[in-house]
């Protein structure tokens, strides 16, 4: 299960296995809508190219992070080529 803390980034819980927390970049963000279903969406990217758990939630992170920055909901999602400049693994 994967939880989304906004700011303080997402927690991932999975049986049998220890709670894995993730940061989410500093950003000043200008407006949350959509942020979730572009870290929802960036989640699925990153496990289905087989990223390991804490990189993908990283990446999906990342592209949240730059969603908020702008405004709107599909508007707002940022470019893979975002993403990747961005993320820091």
């Amino acid at each position: 299960m994967v939880v989304t803390l906004g700011a303080a980034g997402c927690l991932y819980l999975a049986r049998d296995a220890e709670p894995l927390t993730v940061p989410a970049p500093r950003v000043t963000a200008v407006d949350s809508t959509g942020a979730g279903d572009t870290f929802a969406g960036a989640l699925a990217v990153a496990l289905g190219e087989g990223r390991p758990m804490r990189e993908a939630l990283g990446w999906a992170a990342t592209a949240a992070a730059l969603s908020v920055q702008r405004a709107g909901a599909s508007a707002s999602m940022p470019y893979r080529s975002e993403i990747e400049e961005h993320h820091t693994p």
